[in-house]
């Protein structure tokens, strides 16, 4: 015959229990919990946020600085790091992606809420330290995340930076001469051996 499993709470679990906040316990009734669910800041989670939401941005990453301060972030191989930011103000952002001589191989996304789909770009550097990638990311209406995912293997780590200030535009030579690049086409620019 089984006999029966003794109701007696193990001691360590309810040492635990009794630590728990009134609002938390599991004997308060159901009719305690809130209606609806509120969104937990990013500073409970430790990541720097903007004090007012300007034009800095805010990293996943818990305890590093975000780019505001002009610090890069390692992303491991086969990891991914978001960049977040509330204010409808950053029109665009400016992407730095790097690596110590090895080879830089990501996915760069822009997601811009629950309705929109992502913009996706894919990035392949032979050496991220001789040809470092930096692109312009548009990002109007809202709230926005860039999401830079590392697709390389784990021996190949890059180091990322988000900015929404001072970002780099193109010359008025460079606006001047833009033109549609359709479905499927290849359009290569020479440049001068020179060229640094």
């Amino acid at each position: 015959n089984r006999q029966k499993a003794s109701r007696r709470p193990d001691p360590t679990m309810a040492l635990a229990l009794s630590a728990l906040p009134l609002s938390l316990s599991l004997n308060a009734p159901l009719a305690a919990a809130p209606a609806s669910r509120a969104a937990v800041s990013m500073q409970a989670y430790g990541a720097v946020a903007p004090t007012a939401y300007g034009e800095s941005v805010a990293s996943s990453r818990r305890g590093m600085a975000g780019p505001a301060t002009d610090s890069s972030i390692l992303v491991q191989g086969g990891s991914l790091r978001t960049w977040s930011y509330r204010s409808p103000s950053v029109e665009q952002v400016q992407v730095v992606l790097s690596t110590e001589g090895r080879p830089l191989d990501a996915d760069i996304e822009l997601w811009q809420g629950p309705d929109n789909t992502p913009c996706k770009m894919r990035v392949y550097v032979e050496n991220g330290q001789l040809r470092p990638f930096s692109a312009v990311v548009e990002t109007p209406r809202g709230p926005n995340t860039i999401a830079i995912r590392n697709i390389g293997q784990i021996e190949f780590p890059l180091a990322a930076n988000v900015v929404a200030e001072n970002v780099d535009v193109p010359s008025a030579e460079c606006l001047d001469t833009r033109m549609t690049i359709q479905g499927g086409a290849l359009r290569t620019y020479p440049f001068d051996p020179s060229v640094d």
